[in-house]
């Protein structure tokens, strides 16, 4: 039997008496019994959040009460009148007050007078002491604040009470000098007397002299002020954010010649093209794929017009009712972003259309498009509202506290960030059908397969094909041959159904080779095919065991084999099982499909057979749902993915780090390319260089490294798995005696020979040899965090900052190489040949030497040697303008991404353009969801641009250690500062003067 719960009764009667004095409420209601059958007036009083009721008004004893914490009073219906009832329900009105416990019955209430129903109702639904503590806790904050404030001012006072006795006491003293002055001026008036004209000759001269002097000291003076203010960190604040500013005015103007060729270029004559008699697309095709566009540029072209008008007010720039104007229009970005997904589905489905395909080809070659396809200008307004996140968070950083528009700028940061979320998770679920696109423009005689939504991209890469010889056996003696290796090369394109196999053509584009298309529901693997002795003895010892077969049996056609050689064993094993796990899936599917067609009575869409195929076919990741299998989940089809994400076992707990450690640990090799993001980068202005490039024809010839200086050059490379996933990268061991000279053991103890003895070909090769060696230490764990941003950045990157040391090292060395030159014509002989060097590393695909080079010659102590430039040729200053233009940062590194989408590793990247793309990923995405789930759209993101970083990183070039060189290349010993290098340069062309 429970027992009942013990009270203080002498207190609550004593509160009963308290509420029947001083209660927020009092009077008479109806109260219903407990066994529901009848009506009871009583007489309440209600105190804080406890309700006495008694037997009359004038009862000193309370008979019961109800503590009103936690409970809902509302008004409730008046019940139907029973045949026997006497009493007028009309005039009758009820509320109930519900508790928030399971089996607690509700206090079910009526009084005579609506007026005093809906009283009591409020004065209930207010005695909560919760509420009470809230608005207790609100008012002492606000107590809190006026204090603070009220001590600010008496600071203030007491600050300003001081000044103003100080400037009485100054008062009293210049009046008692101003007395003296005019008594003295008296008395020398009386005592005047008339001087020869010599002496007033003298006197004139020295009031011009006293004259010139104040003027001096008045001018001095305010340029002593001046100068304190220009120096000062407000002004320091006003410039930056004037910088901001206006680098926002480039950005916007750049956007609305964006939208303003996809509306003028796309969107008016494809619905011209729709009004046809025979039309390529249709009217609602064309609305679906531009749906919002031309309102997006008109807000826009409103918008731009507005920042300019602020603008030509400078310096007062007032923002804040710029984004005012902005705000309210953020739904139509919304439905645009709901609908990217659906556009290019409805995009990839119209392009199955030769006529619309052909018709679409010659929009896109116009010059205004720039080579880039409507699918790029399509996704330019997916990432306009993160650079507006990026540009606020500028301002707001410059931007004083006390300053008018804080609070507004604050306000459109808010609605930003919370719209940008929506945007990402979008971004993600569209990816996949870009990046296929993307690769079916490259194929010149296109790829219809690619357009089917369905297909999942898995990977690519490089694989040597091994023909066939006419009886049917494979050549494999020739698998060692270097003509083998150039000419059956192949870039290979694993797909979740297909497997595409392509050759590279001079331009960059791809061509589809015989059989090129493989259907993975009609192949067989073979990892390790059978050879004979005689074949086993031909082969060459290096690339045993790396070849792999895959049989294929078309319905239509006669079977064939296709053989494949990986360049390791590691990238063999990622190929074979990524090829293994993408039939198995379609003959699991193909499986449960033919069962689900077998046992079900009623026809069911294609789309929901595909959906229950994918949820059957993964039954076991449901039971054991860890950090691994979660991580496997988000790399494999993005509708399996989004299938798991709703289940309850993604709540499994994990870490953001775990998971992108995960992310990045299982993948045997750097199969898949990021595909390419139009992420808003950091800008870099770009001096208008008018000088240098000479063309040169030479080329790499790719030799063999020693196999001491291979073995010892990558020992990152080889040992990826041997790093603890959940460890943060620490000072390195090896980091003490500088990263290059651990890497070239050979360089020491060698005397570095000049410049002039090192031939354009020779430098280059090794600046690319230096530079992959540098690049492919880094490990990718220093890529998590913005770890390069951080205070401790030496101790959290050291390798990304051993790899921007060596950047600028050998900048320096490049324009201390140029400068140390005093006569001209040795200046202008060093430039061309250092151009020469870029554009030889340019074609050895080594874009941060490139980088490296064009960047030296930008600098102030080299820009400005005009005599030496008017003495470079005419064909040296095109080249270096053709390579600026490879490696601008302008529309995000626009044209680098595209020469490294079109380039075969061995490659070395501009390290600063993923760390940017990095950057952008972690400030703009949270780790989490709002609902406590690991954010998978952000870790995908972050996952495929390390990929790419990786497999640049595991593509070694095959040139030649030259000690020599390498010693000149790592000479610090000439190199000079900024500083020294514009005192040298001032020395040989001094300043014009004004």
């Amino acid at each position: 039997m429970q027992k009942g719960i013990r009270l203080n009764d002498g207190h609550v009667a004593s509160l009963g008496l308290l509420a029947r004095k001083d209660g927020t409420r009092k009077g008479y209601l109806s109260k219903r019994s407990s066994d529901n059958t009848k009506w009871q007036t009583k007489w309440f009083a209600l105190l804080q959040n406890l309700l006495f009721y008694f037997e009359s008004d004038s009862s000193s004893r309370p008979s019961g009460l109800y503590l009103l914490e936690g409970c809902v009073c509302d008004r409730a219906p008046s019940p139907k009148p029973a045949l026997s009832a006497k009493e007028p329900l009309e005039k009758q009105h009820y509320f109930t007050v519900n508790f928030s416990h399971e089996n607690q019955k509700a206090l079910e209430l009526r009084t005579e007078d609506a007026k005093d129903c809906d009283e009591w109702v409020a004065a209930i639904a207010h005695a909560s002491y919760r509420t009470l503590a809230t608005e207790h806790e609100a008012l002492m904050q606000k107590y809190l604040h006026l204090l603070q404030i009220v001590e600010t001012e008496k600071t203030v006072a007491t600050q300003l009470r001081r000044q103003i006795e100080d400037g009485e006491v100054e008062i009293e003293r210049l009046k008692a000098e101003i007395a003296t002055l005019l008594r003295d001026n008296e008395r020398i008036q009386s005592t005047q007397t008339v001087t020869p004209n010599d002496e007033d000759s003298d006197i004139k001269k020295i009031k011009k002299v006293q004259s010139f002097l104040r003027g001096w000291l008045c001018r001095r003076k305010w340029k002593t002020i001046i100068q304190d203010y220009i120096r000062s960190p407000h002004a320091d604040s006003m410039r930056k954010r004037n910088q901001v500013v206006f680098s926002m005015l480039e950005a916007e103007a750049e956007y609305v010649q964006q939208l303003h060729i996809l509306v003028n270029n796309f969107l008016r004559p494809l619905r011209m093209a729709a009004s046809s008699k025979k039309p390529p697309i249709t009217h609602d095709d064309v609305s679906s794929i531009f749906l919002n566009s031309e309102t997006i540029m008109f807000l826009h072209q409103i918008f731009y017009q507005g920042l300019k008008a602020r603008i030509s007010s400078w310096p007062t720039l007032v923002l804040a009712d710029l984004f005012d104007i902005l705000l309210p229009m953020l739904n139509i970005y919304q439905e645009f972003v709901r609908n990217h997904q659906y556009s290019l589905q409805i995009l990839a489905h119209c392009k199955q259309n030769r006529d619309f395909d052909k018709l679409l080809k010659h929009y896109e070659a116009k010059p205004d498009c720039e080579e880039r396809t409507l699918e790029t200008f399509l996704t330019y307004p997916m990432f306009q509202i993160p650079r507006y996140i990026l540009t606020l968070h500028e301002l707001l950083a410059h931007t004083p506290h006390e300053h008018v528009e804080r609070n507004s700028l604050d306000y459109a940061k808010s609605k930003l960030e919370e719209l940008s979320r929506v945007m990402h998770d979008e971004v993600s679920e569209t990816e996949n059908i870009r990046k296929n696109l993307a690769i079916e423009r490259m194929i010149i005689e296109g790829c219809e397969i690619l357009l089917d939504t369905s297909q999942t991209f898995v990977r690519q890469g490089s694989l040597i094909q091994v023909p066939m010889s006419e009886k049917g056996k494979i050549t494999r003696g020739r698998l060692g041959s270097l003509s083998l290796k150039k000419e059956g090369e192949r870039q290979c394109f694993l797909f979740s159904k297909h497997l595409i196999i392509c050759t590279r053509g001079s331009g960059g584009k791809l061509h589809l080779t015989k059989n090129g298309v493989i259907s993975l529901i009609d192949c067989t693997l073979l990892e390790d095919p059978e050879s004979t002795e005689e074949e086993a003895k031909g082969s060459s010892q290096d690339i045993d065991h790396l070849d792999f077969k895959i049989g294929v049996e078309p319905k239509d056609s006669p079977p064939f084999t296709v053989i494949l050689v990986a360049s390791s064993r590691q990238e063999k094993a990622a190929w074979t099982s990524d090829i293994s796990q993408c039939v198995d899936n379609i003959r699991c599917n193909g499986l449960m499909m033919n069962a689900f067609e077998e046992n079900s009575k009623v026809t069911v869409p294609q789309m929901i057979k595909g959906r229950v195929v994918e949820v059957a076919a993964c039954t076991g990741v449901a039971a054991a749902f860890t950090a691994s299998r979660t991580v496997q989940r988000v790399c494999s089809k993005p509708s399996e993915t989004q299938g798991h994400l709703g289940s309850p076992s993604v709540k499994r707990p994990t870490s953001a780090q775990v998971t992108i450690l995960r992310l990045m640990g299982p993948s045997p090799a750097p199969g898949s390319v990021l595909t390419a993001r139009s992420l808003e980068l950091l800008r870099i202005p770009r001096l208008p260089l008018s000088a240098p490039p000479l063309s040169t024809g030479a080329h790499s010839g790719h030799r063999e490294v020693p196999a001491p200086f291979a073995l010892s050059s990558s020992p990152s490379l080889h040992t990826p798995a041997t790093r603890s996933p959940g460890v943060t990268v620490g000072k390195c061991p090896e980091i003490g005696k500088g990263l290059t000279q651990d890497l070239l053991p050979q360089a020491e103890g060698v005397k570095a020979e000049p410049f002039e003895n090192h031939s354009a070909l020779e430098i280059a090769e090794q600046l690319t040899l230096l530079d992959h060696l540098v690049f492919k230490k880094i490990p990718y764990e220093e890529f998590f965090g913005q770890g390069w941003m951080k205070l401790e950045k030496n101790e959290r990157t050291p390798y990304i900052m051993k790899t921007t040391k060596h950047f600028n090292d050998i900048s320096n060395l490049i324009a201390s190489e140029i400068i140390r030159n005093e006569d001209i014509n040795a200046r202008v002989s060093a430039i061309e040949k250092w151009v020469a060097v870029a554009d030889i590393c340019r074609c050895l695909h080594n874009y941060n030497a490139v980088l490296e080079i064009t960047s030296s010659m930008n600098r102030s102590a080299i820009f400005r040697l005009k005599k030496t430039w008017l003495k470079v040729s005419k064909q040296t200053k095109a080249l270096i303008d053709k390579l600026q233009k490879l490696v601008s940062s302008e529309g995000r590194f626009k044209n680098l991404r595209e020469a490294l989408k079109n380039c075969d590793p061995p490659c070395v990247p501009y390290l600063g353009m993923y760390l940017t793309d990095l950057a952008f990923i972690e400030e703009g995405t949270p780790n989490y969801t709002e609902d406590g789930l690991v954010n998978f759209s952000k870790m995908r993101m972050i996952s495929h641009i390390i990929r790419e970083i990786r497999q640049f990183q595991q593509t070694a070039y095959k040139i030649e250690h030259q000690v020599k060189v390498t010693q000149y290349l790592l000479d610090q010993s000439f190199v000079m500062d900024e500083e020294s290098l514009y005192e040298s340069s001032l020395r040989m062309e001094p300043k014009l003067p004004t």
